[in-house]
């Protein structure tokens, strides 16, 4: 199959950038290739002036919507001849339906759904969900998790405060982080049963969390995301945490 025969992506980025950033490697690292030419067409809108997703739906004070900024971006992507989407903002998946509303020929690769297909099938039946407070406030994750019969467990509320302040104070504003920054809210869901824990917030893939921690995978949302736009474009994958597809 030539790249000619592949169907184009469109990514609505800056959401945030650094996440963006990644998803673009991702995809690359996970397209089979021998050469340049083998891989998919993508074009990148990087978009960081689209307004906060966890101060909209929390509803806080002169919070500014994201849904029509969005829809104009996928609009924008769809006349360039882009027929596979996708956004690396688990948050805004919470209306990604809405989003979606305008096109008439592209469509979405859902994150959300993708990410919890690959925990079913990596027999998890207990979640820990790290993600934003307006992720968690949707109650997103948790209508999915329950449609594949696992149950999403939640950081209590210094858990939640640790996970928040990774993605704002340390990602989002370029602070410093590392791989162990969200160790002791991963040791407390394990605690509570969890058999597998989910970087539910694309700001959480960029920090360098391991494949397992004590055993217990660690899914990344992000990866699941870029390994399926692969697929969705039609091109040739590698698997994703050794799942054939």
């Amino acid at each position: 199959m030539t790249n000619e025969m592949f169907k184009k992506l469109g990514i609505i980025g800056g959401l945030g950038p650094a996440a963006s950033a990644r998803l673009l490697m991702r995809v690359t690292e996970f397209t089979r290739v021998t050469c340049d030419q083998d891989h998919i067409d993508i074009t990148l809108l990087s978009r960081p002036q689209i307004p906060d997703r966890t101060a909209y739906l929390l509803k806080q004070p002169h919070a500014e919507s994201f849904i029509e900024p969005m829809q104009e971006a996928a609009l924008e992507l769809e006349k360039m001849g882009c027929t596979v989407l996708a956004t690396p903002c688990n948050t805004a998946h919470a209306r990604i339906s809405d989003i979606a509303r305008p096109l008439t020929s592209a469509h979405f690769v859902k994150m959300i759904s993708e990410t919890l297909l690959v925990a079913s099938r990596l027999g998890c039946t207990r979640c820990g969900i790290l993600a934003t407070s307006g992720t968690r406030a949707t109650r997103v994750y948790d209508d999915v998790c329950e449609a594949h019969g696992i149950k999403a467990v939640w950081p209590d509320d210094m858990g939640q405060e640790i996970v928040t302040s990774v993605i704002y104070d340390k990602v989002k504003a370029g602070g410093d982080f590392d791989g162990h920054s969200l160790d002791a809210v991963i040791d407390a869901l394990i605690a509570d049963g969890c058999d597998g824990i989910i970087l539910a917030c694309t700001e959480l893939s960029v920090i360098g969390c391991p494949a397992h921690y004590d055993g217990v995978p660690i899914i990344d949302a992000l990866d699941v995301l870029a390994q399926r736009c692969v697929l969705a474009c039609g091109a040739p994958a590698y698997p994703l945490y050794g799942l054939a597809d």
